[in-house]
């Protein structure tokens, strides 16, 4: 996604300036529209190298610091329920060992709700801590005079998606080591004690066989053109980064990762589990159908998907029953539609998508156990081919050394 800076003016007739995070120019447009703000200005800022590497600085301390957003809506929910003011309750926490970014919108919101806005217009100021689901929610609470119960709700989804990304850490965290531990230990051999070895045979005479030649030829280009790969890597972050900024680039990125082997299925199920839950979540709120398709097209991360999701609101505003779109789409098992056309008729679409929910948390669990049962006897495989390779290719020489003595 690129980043936009705006300045915009609010319902009160204030303005300020901020950025956001979106595909293009008209994406931002509407949301802003849908938040009924006034737009100034909005312009793209010129990237540079500085600008570049300061926005993936950003983005790497965003995603490395706890989710510090469920943990303020928990206390928060708690303060409110036990009858302390909300604006007391921010302040209260504003106080707390918080990050320095998250005290600053602490205390702007303090500052809009003692300036008489509602908490639900002060937080759509800060779309990268608050997207737009959580504003839904919070708007939904204080209309039916609920807000504590959104709040505490808005928590318990926020911990049950910290838990799902957990596992799904936890799990892949073996077999991502295991990679960098064999790289680093292959790397080291080929640059600093395999040449030596090399060097030897050589001297002595030995004809070098061709998986010696091979590995000899693999370690001349990492000790001559090592240079290349901080470079390598630096190009193909940039790249990345740039083709993701691009709807269409991004688009073919996340239809390539959902039909890549092994991890496809997971992310899909991961992805399902997630939108599922945030269905059931707004649908309890009270929220209708279509602003409840139009959030989680927002929030569903995936292009793809999202795309999917586009299509299901447009056919239920043009009048099709929920069920029918969600039938057409191939991204969906055909069970989910016959399930959502079950939760229509019975007047339970909330219960319905919440045992979706449920249904793709334990998929994923059990998508889990199966990938790192297949990966890590496949990582043990491949690991073993290299250790047998290099074993070879410095044994072969070795066993034409001991011809050139026997002579």
């Amino acid at each position: 996604m690129a980043t936009f800076r705006y300045k915009a003016r609010d319902k009160t007739g204030a303005a300020f300036i901020a950025t956001i995070e979106a595909e293009d120019s008209r994406v931002v447009a509407e949301l802003l529209r849908k938040q009924g703000l006034q737009i100034i200005t909005l312009e793209q800022p010129k990237e540079t190298a500085s600008s570049f590497f300061d926005a993936l600085l950003q983005k790497i301390k965003r995603a490395s610091r706890p989710d510090e957003v469920v943990l303020i809506t928990r206390q928060l929910a708690l303060m409110v329920r036990s009858g302390l003011p909300l604006v007391d309750g921010i302040e209260a926490i504003a106080e707390q060992d918080v990050s320095p970014d998250l005290r600053k919108i602490l205390v702007s919101l303090s500052e809009d709700l003692r300036a008489g806005r509602a908490f639900s217009e002060a937080l759509q100021r800060f779309p990268a801590f608050f997207p737009a689901f959580y504003v839904s929610m919070v708007r939904s609470g204080e209309a039916a005079g609920i807000l504590e119960e959104i709040l505490e709700r808005l928590a318990t989804i926020g911990e049950d998606e910290m838990e799902l990304k957990g596992r799904v850490r936890a799990a892949l965290a073996y077999p991502a080591l295991l990679i960098i531990l064999s790289v680093s230990i292959v790397t080291f051999l080929l640059i600093n004690v395999l040449p030596r070895f090399f060097q030897i045979f050589q001297e002595a005479g030995a004809s070098l066989p061709l998986p010696t030649k091979v590995l000899l030829g693999i370690s001349y280009l990492l000790r001559t053109f090592w240079f290349m790969i901080p470079i390598g890597l630096v190009l193909g972050v940039r790249w990345f980064v740039l083709t993701s900024a691009k709807p269409e680039g991004r688009y073919r990125l996340h239809a390539f990762l959902l039909r890549a082997p092994f991890v496809g299925r997971l992310i899909l199920q991961t992805i399902l589990a997630r939108s599922f839950q945030i269905m059931a979540s707004l649908l309890k709120s009270g929220i209708a159908v279509v602003p409840a398709l139009n959030v989680l097209e927002d929030l569903v991360g995936n292009l793809v998907v999202s795309r999917t999701i586009s299509r299901i609101r447009e056919a239920v505003i043009g009048g099709a029953a929920l069920s029918e779109p969600f039938r057409s789409e191939k991204i969906f098992p055909p069970a989910v539609g016959q399930l959502i056309s079950v939760g229509e008729k019975t007047g339970t679409l909330d219960v319905t998508f919440r045992h979706l929910g449920d249904y793709y948390e334990r998929e994923v669990d059990r998508s889990l156990r199966t990938l790192t049962s297949v990966l890590e006897p496949l990582l043990l495989l491949g690991v073993g081919t290299i250790v047998a390779f290099i074993a070879l290719s410095v044994l072969l020489p070795i066993f034409q050394l001991i011809k050139v003595f026997r002579r």
